[in-house]
């Protein structure tokens, strides 16, 4: 990237806010100063100061994305109607566009500018590149270490299988044969990962972008 990482500054104690459980989508807010993200709704009309940085003023932008937010509510009405085989295709699309997310935030706190980490993006669009190269890269872990020590060691395995159990119901295998269908069991892994990936994610952000590795 075009800045070198710096050793963390010196921040307040805080600890991550997590958004109340609605049954759909959390609502999170981003201070733009430091990219630290929180459930706590007092912290969306900026008068009360970022735990991290201590900024105040600026509009805390929401997170998730509204892109993000609209396909969730999709899944979530397919997940209604029974119909596990879209939920697992579309949660796998989903947390891939969530990783897609925190990568560029991690970027950005390196000091990569637009173009360049649409440029990353665009010429890494292998999920398992992102995880395996890019992430590790610019954060000095590797992904399933970054989950275990956030609490969530079980989270890269789980995704893993379900994208292979997709990948083989969407694709012609010449290896492992073409998986006929997905058990509706399947479907209830698919919510429970999206739901966690969520928290894993915002911890990720926090410690990641928020740490004292984000621009001046």
């Amino acid at each position: 990237m075009s800045k070198k990482s710096r050793p963390p500054k010196s921040r307040p104690p805080h600890r991550t806010v997590f958004a109340p459980e609605t049954g759909e989508a959390p609502l999170y807010w981003e201070c733009p100063e430091c990219g630290y993200i929180t459930g706590d709704p007092q912290f969306m009309d900026g008068s009360h100061p970022c735990p991290f940085c201590g900024k105040v003023d600026g509009e805390r932008r929401s997170y998730p994305t509204d892109r993000i937010r609209r396909l969730d509510s999709r899944i979530r009405q397919y997940n209604r109607d029974g119909d596990h085989e879209i939920v697992v295709i579309l949660v796998m699309a989903l947390l891939e566009a969530v990783l897609e997310d925190i990568l560029d935030r991690i970027m950005d706190a390196h000091g990569a500018d637009l173009p360049l980490r649409r440029m990353v993006m665009d010429t890494q669009r292998a999920i398992g590149t992102r995880i395996g190269k890019i992430f590790p890269s610019l954060t000095g872990e590797e992904f399933e270490e970054a989950a275990a020590e956030l609490g969530y060691r079980d989270f890269p395995y789980r995704w893993r299988e379900m994208r292979e159990a997709r990948n083989a119901f969407i694709h012609d295998s010449p290896f492992n044969g073409v998986k006929e269908a997905l058990q509706p069991s399947m479907g209830h892994d698919a919510m429970e990962l999206l739901d966690q990936s969520y928290t894993l994610f915002v911890l990720m952000n926090n410690r990641f972008v928020a740490d004292g590795f984000s621009k001046d």
